[in-house]
C-alpha cells in the first residue's frame, strides 16, 4: 500500500509556491541536497513527475495539478488537529488585503461564506492597490492578499484571468464623442497604463473627467457623467453596456489575478486561501455579456 508523507508534501508544496529548490529549503530549515531528494522520492514513490523544471521556472506537470490541492489540504488537516490539541497558539485574526473591485464579489462571499463557515476566526478586510498591498504584506500588516499581477511578471501563485472590458451605464454612448470622457482609477492602478497606451495606440482622443479609487466612485462617476470606463469582467453591473472593438475600441489584454501567501502562513490563513482558491479559479456562471449599441 502506497502511502503519503506529510513532510515529503510539505516540500513537494513549498518548491511550486516559492518556484526554487533553494528558497523552499530555507524555508523548511533543510539543505537544497535534501529538499531535491524528498521530490525525487515522492515521484518516485508515485511514479509520475510532479514538477516540470525549464528556464522560465518550476512548474507543476498535469499530476502535480492533481496532487497539489490534496496536498494543501493534508497540511491543513494535519495543523488543524495539532491546533486541537493545543500544539499551536490560536490565531483568530486574519487580514487579507484585495483591491477595491472584488470587495463586492470576493469580499462579500467571504463574509457570507466563510465567516459564517468558520466563526472562530476574524476576517478584516483591506482595501487598496495591489503594489500596496504587496508592500503591507511583506512588511507583516497583511497575512495574505489577492492582487494583479504587472505585466511580464509572475509574482504569487495564479488564479485566473481577469478580462478587461470598456462599459458605460445604460442609455449613455460616450463612445460616440470625438474625444471619449473617461473615469479611470488613479495612477498606481495597474490597469491604467494599458488602457490609455491602447487607446493611443489605436490613434483615438480621449481625456480624463474623473479618477477614483473605489469602484463605487468610478461607477457614479460614470453615470453622472455620462462616461466611459474600464473595469474587470467579474464586477461590472449587469445592466451595464459592455463595449468593445465593434465600438471602435481597441481590445485590452487580460490581467492575471494572483493569491499571495507566506511561506509560514498560520492554519488560519490557510484555510481562507484555499477558500479564496476554489471561489476565484473557476470565473462566476454569471459574467455579463455584451451588449450591443442601439445605432
Amino acid at each position: 500500500m502506497r502511502h503519503l508523507d506529510n513532510d515529503t508534501l510539505a516540500a513537494f508544496v513549498a518548491v511550486y509556491d516559492h518556484g526554487s529548490f533553494t528558497a523552499a529549503a530555507e524555508q523548511l530549515g533543510k539543505t537544497q541536497a535534501a529538499v531535491s531528494i524528498m521530490l525525487s522520492r515522492l515521484e518516485k514513490h508515485l511514479g509520475q513527475r510532479l514538477l516540470e523544471r525549464s528556464r522560465q521556472g518550476i512548474t507543476l506537470s498535469p499530476a502535480g495539478e492533481k496532487l497539489i490541492g490534496y496536498a494543501r489540504q493534508m497540511q491543513m488537516l494535519e495543523e488543524e488537529a495539532l491546533s486541537a490539541l493545543g500544539c499551536y497558539d490560536a490565531r483568530t485574526r486574519i487580514r487579507i488585503g484585495m483591491p477595491d473591485d472584488y470587495l463586492g464579489t470576493v469580499g462579500a462571499a467571504l463574509i457570507e461564506n466563510f465567516s459564517q463557515r468558520n466563526p472562530q476566526l476574524q476576517v478584516e478586510i483591506v482595501s487598496d492597490f495591489s503594489f500596496k498591498l504587496q508592500k503591507s504584506l511583506e512588511e507583516g500588516h497583511l497575512d495574505l492578499a489577492i492582487v494583479t499581477r504587472r505585466p511580464g511578471q509572475e509574482q504569487g501563485e495564479f488564479l485566473r484571468h481577469e478580462a478587461q472590458l470598456w462599459c458605460t451605464s445604460p442609455n449613455c454612448y460616450p463612445e460616440r464623442q470625438s474625444v471619449l470622457p473617461l473615469v479611470l482609477f488613479p495612477d498606481g492602478c495597474r490597469s491604467r497604463p494599458q488602457v490609455l497606451a491602447a487607446l493611443d495606440g489605436a490613434g483615438l482622443r480621449w481625456r480624463i473627467v474623473c479618477t477614483s479609487s473605489h469602484l463605487t466612485g468610478v461607477e457614479t462617476a460614470v453615470r453622472v457623467g455620462a462616461a466611459l470606463t474600464v473595469l474587470p469582467a467579474s464586477v461590472i453591473s449587469p445592466e451595464w453596456r459592455i463595449l468593445g472593438q465593434n465600438d471602435h475600441l481597441p481590445a485590452l489584454k487580460p490581467l492575471d489575478l494572483a493569491l499571495l501567501v507566506p511561506a509560514d502562513a498560520h492554519v488560519g490563513t490557510r484555510r481562507l486561501a484555499q477558500f479564496i482558491r476554489e471561489l476565484i479559479t473557476v470565473p462566476p456562471a454569471d459574467m455579463p455579456r455584451p451588449i450591443q449599441a442601439a445605432r
